[in-house]
């Protein structure tokens, strides 16, 4: 037990046991068998984090009076350029506390302070969690979009909006073929229409190094999909998903613009879908929303999903003090990548992501 896990246990009757995801299997054994968990929660995803960008884990266990209370993934995340932050988690949608004894969340999160204020963070961000810190108002809400697989494929499509109907159909009759796939190979093919699809929305790529690792750690260990739309050939859209127990996650999405009008998104996503109710999930996430994404909005809801809050939390560690909403300024005004190279917006994404969650 560390000098920290003394301090907050003869304090406050806390326990707080830090466990290696990368070497120690008892932390995916006491996540899997929980329904609230998510792929963000797993090892898997945090040694696609650590191996991309070696941000350090503090994965959790908190107990008060020895009985346990919650599990809570962290990563620090530290920078020459941003500073050193803790996050639950880096590029994660929602990966906030899974809890065992709620009525204790107070000092669970009076340990998570403390661990903050002990390593120095400018900040710490708890993505969603369902249960916020006392007193704490949210520093930025996304919206979240689910669907409930367990209806079955034939209530799902009744629950389809016309114009999604509409555009399966467009998108069959024009010869698209859409596969569900696993290897790196079309792990390669997503990341070429990846590139593409982030220089036009004005913003360079992640790294080649974080879909590789994804395709490594998670494709290839069964916990997610590919799904790619050709034309002949040639691939013009696809997506990843990602998946621990029965629940699903619409994690990336990418299309050539020049067969928008053939739908080929839509018919990725009902593919998919059917794909993961073939396959026994009950839900799948569409992955956070920006309020202000109107059009996204749209989109999911045309599936039938149901929308709720996302809540993030941000406590700032020179302030003591949990922050107030702030305007999501960063994805609604694209960087100036749109009129560069390939090469270059490849580049700028190894240069920058690093240094950002």
């Amino acid at each position: 037990m560390s000098e920290f896990h003394q301090l907050i246990g003869s304090k406050s009757g806390i326990t707080v046991e830090q466990i290696d995801p990368l070497t120690d299997t008892a932390w995916d054994a006491g996540i899997v068998t929980r329904d609230d968990h998510s792929i963000f929660h797993r090892s898997a995803w945090a040694r696609v984090l650590v191996n991309t960008y070696g941000h350090r884990p503090f994965y959790l266990r908190i107990s008060y009076d020895g009985a346990e209370c919650a599990l809570v993934p962290l990563m620090e995340v530290k920078s020459w350029l941003t500073g050193c932050r803790g996050v639950s988690l880096p590029f994660s949608d929602f990966s906030g506390p899974l809890w065992i004894r709620p009525e204790h969340s107070r000092s669970v999160y009076q340990a998570l302070l403390e661990l903050a204020s002990g390593r120095k963070w400018k900040h710490l961000e708890i993505r969603a969690g369902g249960i916020p810190p006392l007193g704490a108002a949210s520093f930025r809400t996304y919206q979240s979009h689910q669907l409930d697989l367990g209806r079955g494929i034939k209530a799902i499509e009744k629950g389809l909006h016309p114009s999604v109907g509409r555009a399966i159909r467009k998108a069959e009759r024009g010869g698209i073929a859409v596969t569900v796939e696993r290897s790196a190979e079309a792990m390669n093919s997503f990341y070429e229409l990846h590139s593409r699809t982030r220089r036009r929305h004005g913003l360079p790529p992640q790294p080649v190094g974080f879909f590789r690792a994804i395709s490594k750690n998670l494709i290839e260990a069964d916990l997610g999909r590919i799904v790619l739309a050709k034309l002949g050939d040639v691939p013009i859209a696809g997506a990843v998903f990602l998946h621990s127990g029965g629940n699903a996650v619409y994690k990336y999405g990418a299309s050539d613009t020049a067969h928008w009008p053939m739908r080929p998104n839509h018919l990725i996503m009902w593919t998919a879908i059917r794909h993961l109710v073939e396959s026994g999930f009950k839900s799948l996430h569409f992955g956070r929303t920006a309020a202000t994404d109107e059009g996204l909005i749209r989109f999911k809801l045309s599936w039938g999903a149901v929308s709720e809050p996302l809540p993030y939390f941000r406590y700032n560690g020179s302030g003591h003090a949990w922050l107030t909403e702030k305007p999501q300024s960063d994805e609604s005004r694209p960087m100036p990548f749109r009129h560069l190279p390939l090469i270059i917006n490849r580049l700028a994404g190894r240069l920058i992501y690093p240094h950002l969650d």
